[in-house]
């Protein structure tokens, strides 16, 4: 088996592991490992043979010969995680792809830093918007909800005493019971009670509120929470990619909740349905777009092939 022809299959593998079967990308994969052995190509992936093939043919459309070029840089970026070296294939390098941005994946310690700054946000016109800032951010990484989600709840979809969030206006509208550890339950017990005291103890629709009674806007929340980006996590540095966004915290959620089991000793691929019930989504295919593209999960992959690899050669 040529090298590329090996590198390829080992990424349909991963894949299929992860539960997302290729179809036609997996063919026009082993499309390109038949390339590379009808040229005489017998080292690892290029961008000499990833340009070649992506341009080989006739009449075909840039978008496509992009297209191609990205599938080729994607098996090569994991055949060099597995061999732990650096990737050489940029991408964009026929033209700009529509792939997803990789997503920024919070560390424990920038969310506690997030979420201690918008605690000790001075906001003049409502005390009420630090507590309840820190509280949603809060609740969005240990839930991996939509920060819309959220901001929805009212506060009889909190049962403290089933550990519970009932998200009524999920995507699609949506229903779910999204069940959270005790720790959660205390945090938002000891947000209710605050939140209460400032507004003197009278009832409270939403879980959310701010002014008194008024719900949180999902564009106010996220203009404060890039004003504490901005200061905690840029360090004054120019982004290369897409900034940090409070979104990411749900790609955090889904990337730390996989770690876990794996670090546990669980068997990822089939608690990956698991996952993609917890967050709302309609398949599996949904959920997978939350793990792609990230170092913590691409060495999972590395770890799993290496034990693949050694079973073989114990047998």
């Amino acid at each position: 088996m040529s090298i590329i022809k090996a590198q390829v299959e080992a990424y349909i593998a991963y894949k299929n592991g992860l539960g997302v079967p290729l179809v036609s990308e997996g063919s026009a994969m082993r499309q390109f490992a038949r390339y590379a052995d009808s040229v005489g190509h017998e080292d690892p992936i290029n961008a000499e043979i990833a340009v070649g093939w992506a341009r080989s043919g006739v009449n075909h459309a840039e978008g496509y010969e992009i297209k191609r070029y990205e599938m080729a840089r994607r098996v090569h970026e994991y055949a060099c995680a597995l061999a732990g070296v650096p990737a050489t294939l940029p991408p964009g390098l026929i033209g700009k792809s529509c792939n997803r941005i990789t997503p920024y994946i919070f560390t424990d310690e920038e969310i506690s830093l997030i979420m201690c700054a918008a605690s000790r946000m001075y906001v003049q016109q409502d005390a009420m918007k630090p507590l309840v800032y820190a509280a949603v951010i809060g609740l969005l990484r240990a839930t991996g909800m939509r920060p819309n989600e959220a901001l929805s709840l009212d506060d009889s979809d909190f049962d403290p005493d089933a550990g519970t969030f009932l998200v009524r206006k999920g995507k699609n509208n949506r229903e779910r019971l999204v069940p959270v550890e005790d720790s959660t339950v205390d945090a938002i017990m000891r947000y209710r009670e605050r939140r209460d005291g400032l507004r003197d103890g009278s009832e409270c629709r939403r879980l959310f509120v701010v002014n008194g009674d008024k719900p949180v806007h999902l564009g106010n929340l996220e203009h404060s929470f890039c004003e504490i980006r901005c200061v905690l996590l840029n360090r004054g540095e120019i982004w290369e990619r897409r900034p940090p966004r409070i979104y990411d915290m749900r790609h955090t959620f889904a990337v730390s909740k996989i770690l876990s089991w794996h670090e546990s000793g669980e068997n990822v691929s089939a608690m990956l349905p698991v996952l993609a019930t917890y967050m709302g989504h309609r398949n599996i295919s949904e959920t997978y777009w939350y793990l792609t593209g990230t170092p913590e999960l691409l060495q999972v992959a590395c770890d799993a092939f290496e034990q693949v690899v050694k079973g073989g050669e114990a047998r």
